[in-house]
C-alpha cells in the first residue's frame, strides 16, 4: 500500500463547468489543449463560431439528439473505442468535453420510455408516455455510468458542463410557515444524482453572463464552485472574450506557481 507521502499533483483536468445557458461554459471547455473531442448533448456546438478566441481546428464533435434511435448504443461504442485506445496508448484526444450533463439525462431519459412503456406498460397521458421510477432508474445509472466511464481514461482532460437552477428553502432561523427563499442553486437534474454526479470531479467552476451576456465570468469558489488548485484566487473574474485555459494557467503563475506544478502535462498537451 502506497504512502500519502508519495502522492503527487494529479496529470490532467477533471472538471465541471456549471453555469445557465450562454454563460460561457462550452467555450471555455473548447480552450484546453487539443485535439478536443465533444459529445454534444446540447446540439449547440455552432456557438462556437461566434467566439474568435477558439481553434475550431483542434475541435471534433459528435452529436447526439434526445430521440435518436440507438443513441446510447452509439455513446457506449464510442467511449469503449477510447478505453481501448488508451490501453494501448493511441488514444491522440487531449480533451474531451461531455456537453451538457443535463441534455445528455434527458437523453437517457427520451431512450428509456420505449422500453419501459412497451406492451402498454407505464403512465402515460394521451400519446405521452410519462416518465416513471424505472426511468429515472436508468437515468442515474447511466449517468454515472459515463462519468465512471470517463474518469477512468488515462490522461486526458475531461470536461462536463451543466445548467443550474434555483434551489428553494428556508432561511436559517425560518420558522415552518415563512417563505421559501432562493437558498443557492443546483444542478439542473434530479437532486440525488446532482449530489451523487459532484463526487467525479476534483474542480468546479462557475460561469456567468451578466449584462444580458455583454460580460462572462468565472468563479473558482463558492456556493457551487470548488477547486483542487489552491492557488487559484476567489471572487469573479473577467473573462470576456478571452480564452478561458490560458487565463486559468496565468492565474496559477501569477500566483506564484509554475503552471506545470498543476498540470504536469500541460507542456506535452499545448504542443
Amino acid at each position: 500500500m502506497p504512502s500519502a507521502t508519495q502522492l503527487s499533483t494529479e496529470d490532467r483536468f477533471v472538471g465541471l463547468f456549471v453555469g445557465r445557458s450562454g454563460s460561457g461554459k462550452t467555450p471555455a471547455a473548447c480552450s484546453f489543449p487539443g485535439p478536443i473531442e465533444v459529445l454534444d448533448f446540447d446540439q449547440r456546438i455552432r456557438g462556437l463560431l461566434g467566439c474568435s478566441w477558439v481553434d475550431l481546428t483542434k475541435i471534433n464533435y459528435d452529436v447526439f439528439p434526445p430521440r435518436e434511435s440507438g443513441g446510447v448504443t452509439r455513446l457506449n461504442k464510442k467511449l469503449e473505442g477510447w478505453m481501448v485506445a488508451a490501453s494501448v496508448g493511441q488514444l491522440h484526444v487531449k480533451t474531451i468535453v461531455l456537453d451538457s450533463l443535463t441534455a445528455m439525462c434527458q437523453c437517457l431519459i427520451q431512450q428509456a420510455l420505449p422500453i419501459t412503456h412497451a406492451g402498454g406498460k407505464g403512465m402515460s397521458f394521451g400519446t405521452i408516455n410519462l416518465t416513471g421510477p424505472e426511468d429515472y432508474k436508468f437515468e442515474s445509472q447511466g449517468t454515472l455510468s459515463v462519468l465512471s466511464f470517463l474518469r477512468s481514461l488515462p490522461g486526458v482532460n475531461i470536461i462536463v458542463t451543466a445548467h443550474l437552477v434555483p434551489r428553494w428553502g428556508k432561511l436559517p432561523g425560518a420558522n415552518a410557515f415563512s417563505e421559501n427563499v432562493q437558498i443557492g442553486e443546483k444542478l439542473s437534474i434530479t437532486d440525488k444524482l446532482g449530489e451523487n454526479c459532484l463526487i467525479y470531479f476534483d474542480h468546479i467552476f462557475r460561469f456567468d453572463a451578466p449584462q444580458n451576456g455583454q460580460k462572462h465570468l468565472v468563479q473558482f469558489r463558492g456556493d457551487m464552485a470548488r477547486t483542487g488548485f489552491g492557488s487559484l484566487p476567489n471572487g469573479d473574474h473577467d473573462i470576456t472574450n478571452t480564452a478561458f485555459y490560458p487565463f486559468m494557467q496565468s492565474k496559477l503563475s501569477s500566483a506564484g506557481r509554475s503552471p506545470l506544478t498543476d498540470l504536469q502535462t500541460s507542456q506535452q498537451l499545448t504542443k
